[in-house]
């Protein structure tokens, strides 16, 4: 009896473009495929002002992941971007680094490390399950496929490094084992939090007991659902993410747009959630992405950061997010930063991977790609997992 792999590899994977591509997502309505049809649509659709690279679908049998091809055009965010992700973003929170001396040392480190990417051309890529979120879940289904899908984007793209982002092994078990049987390398890329809402033993931590009884009551903001967002909201939903995401994080977050939003509003391609106040006016929003039963809600959340620091808007809408995950039973991808305060909440931290694949190219690149690996599982890992970000 053949294997689940070995069937999926005699199934022939096919690249779509354009509105080949947009023609086989043309059923769907809502959610995620009618996301990726829209983003297919041309540039008034695009996600981000830094989210760029040539746009189709992969498809594999009856499973399909959107595909993005970069060719290490400069400027992108981290999510399309390799050098962002370890270099650029670092190297913007220089400032945080009280000691001089380390602080000199950390950009040697990382001007070093530049140059090895650069090598590898590691922004030289074809991602896919590119989603262009900031945290990209693998649907399911992906792991026995993985060989065929490489295969066929290893042949289409000769010069490009295969990359898949966001892999764990928490929705499958089996994902990683199968990307290195495969012959992907599996770059440390950061630490998630995850929450579980089937238990939801989350609200027995004393911190989240503590939020719960002093918001409880309280009628200075009101909780507002899916069905209570227009798209006369979209200019104050966006505002609220640049105001936490650009303006008080990094520009090298995506930079969603007004149009972004607004088809997320009208195509539920995010589940939107928020607080307005006494007045009506918008202070607080998360927006759900979900794919086969995970939630997570980091590609987009904002709150308004001008007001008070004691309203803890914050943390009002970590605990909306709680109680929709609980109500679910599902569980939650809740990403990166902040990491205390998420463990403290009962996140669980998992170790969350690059997966690159680079027997097609060059030996020179192969090289500079399996340095980078052994730097980032031997040095950065064990710093991720001991400072607990």
């Amino acid at each position: 009896m053949k294997t689940a792999a070995e069937t999926f590899s005699e199934l022939q994977s096919e690249i779509l473009w354009g509105e080949s591509a947009r023609s086989c997502l043309g059923n769907e309505t809502q959610g995620a495929g009618a996301y990726w049809h829209h983003v297919l649509g041309g540039k008034s659709y695009a996600p981000a002002e830094n989210l760029h690279g040539r746009l189709g679908w992969l498809t594999q049998g009856d499973l399909g992941w959107p595909i993005s091809v970069h060719d290490g055009s400069p400027g992108g965010s981290f999510s399309i971007s390799l050098l962002t992700q370890y270099v650029e973003y670092p190297k913007a929170e220089l400032d945080f680094i009280s000691s001089n001396w380390l602080r000199l040392v950390t950009r040697i480190g990382l001007n070093g490390f530049k140059a090895l990417l650069l090598c590898a051309q590691a922004d030289k890529t074809v991602q896919w399950n590119s989603w262009m979120l900031s945290t990209n879940l693998i649907p399911l289904g992906t792991t026995p496929r993985i060989e065929a899908v490489t295969q066929t984007l290893a042949s289409k793209f000769p010069d490009h490094a295969i990359l898949l982002k966001n892999v764990d092994d928490q929705t499958d078990p089996g994902l990683l084992q199968r990307l290195r049987e495969v012959g992907y390398r599996l770059m440390t890329s950061r630490i998630v939090y995850y929450f579980d809402g089937s238990d939801a033993v989350f609200f027995e931590k004393s911190t989240v007991k503590r939020d719960m009884k002093e918001f409880k009551g309280e009628e200075r903001f009101r909780w507002v659902g899916p069905d209570d967002f227009g798209v006369e909201d979209a200019t104050r939903m966006a505002a609220l993410y640049r105001l936490l995401y650009i303006e008080k994080h990094s520009r090298l977050n995506p930079r969603y747009t007004e149009a972004f939003v607004n088809g997320a509003i009208r195509e539920r391609w995010l589940e939107f959630h928020g607080l307005r106040d006494r007045d009506g006016t918008l202070v607080g929003v998360f927006g759900f992405f979900t794919l086969d039963g995970i939630l997570t809600s980091v590609p987009f959340i904002g709150y308004d950061t001008t007001l008070d620091q004691e309203t803890g808007l914050y943390r009002r809408l970590f605990i909306g997010i709680l109680r929709e995950i609980s109500a679910r039973k599902q569980r939650l991808n809740y990403s990166s930063g902040a990491g205390d305060f998420k463990r403290r909440r009962g996140g669980v931290p998992v170790v969350e991977f690059n997966a690159i694949y680079d027997r097609h190219l060059s030996s020179a690149r192969r090289a500079a790609f399996g340095l980078t690996e052994s730097l980032l599982n031997r040095v950065a890992r064990p710093w991720l997992e001991q400072s607990g970000l």
